[in-house]
């Protein structure tokens, strides 16, 4: 496995935080995935050490967890955490994307229009990690603009729990399925809710932004079932 190593904080502790973080939400590293630790830190480059106190960042994350005698995994979810995990976007993502709306500048909005771009390019290419990674770009603009620190960590932890479950619902259900209108489906989502911010309508994009999150919800829900036969 590869782990990105550019633009990562000095310290070994952090590098190996970043990285790892980074491979999880990436779904380089699938939730139920055991982190091997000394080939970990061989790729990293770090020791044991760091690589042991990153770990243990993680799990207070959330994003790990330990389990005695067997080490550290990657964190799954059942379909009832999931809902509860959705429970709370509802909460905290509105009212972060409440706050956001009216402080947004045309570089936010340039900054959406291009994650739109990226994503139509992405589902082209059946590219589900840049799908993924162009969809958090899309909301996150708006996000960045809450004007609340402590609302912004709130919400970053709640996708970065999500995440890696959104690539492979990706993959469960658009590269493996016949059908591909999943893709299409969100960048459609996304431009309406850019229409709606670009004619300054706060009301309408709140309530596109809130079906928007009621069907991811449904969308990465079903990834906890089987898949049919």
């Amino acid at each position: 496995m590869e782990f990105e190593r550019t633009q990562l904080p000095r310290t070994s502790e952090a590098i190996a935080a970043s990285a790892l973080r980074a491979a999880i939400i990436r779904g380089d590293l699938r939730p139920g995935a055991k982190i091997r630790q000394e080939a970990t830190a061989a790729q990293l480059g770090v020791s044991l050490i760091p690589l042991r106190e990153a770990l243990k960042t993680l799990a207070g994350e959330g994003a790990v967890t330990y389990e005695p005698q067997r080490g550290y995994f990657v964190t799954e979810l059942h379909d009832g955490a999931i809902r509860q995990i959705y429970e709370l976007r509802a909460v905290v993502e509105a009212e972060a994307e409440r706050r956001a709306l009216p402080n947004l500048l045309e570089p936010d909005r340039a900054a959406m229009r291009f994650a739109i771009h990226t994503q139509e390019r992405a589902a082209q290419d059946l590219d589900a990690v840049e799908m993924i990674a162009a969809n958090r770009r899309f909301h996150f603009a708006l996000f960045d603009r809450c004007g609340n620190p402590w609302l912004l960590r709130f919400v970053t932890q709640l996708w970065d729990a999500l995440d890696p479950y959104r690539v492979l619902s990706y993959r469960r259900m658009w590269l493996d399925a016949d059908d591909r209108v999943i893709p299409e489906a969100i960048v459609g989502e996304h431009t309406a809710i850019l229409a709606a911010i670009d004619n300054e309508d706060p009301a309408l994009a709140l309530e596109l932004l809130e079906r928007h999150r009621e069907r991811s919800e449904t969308f990465i829900e079903t990834l906890v079932a089987p898949p049919a036969p």
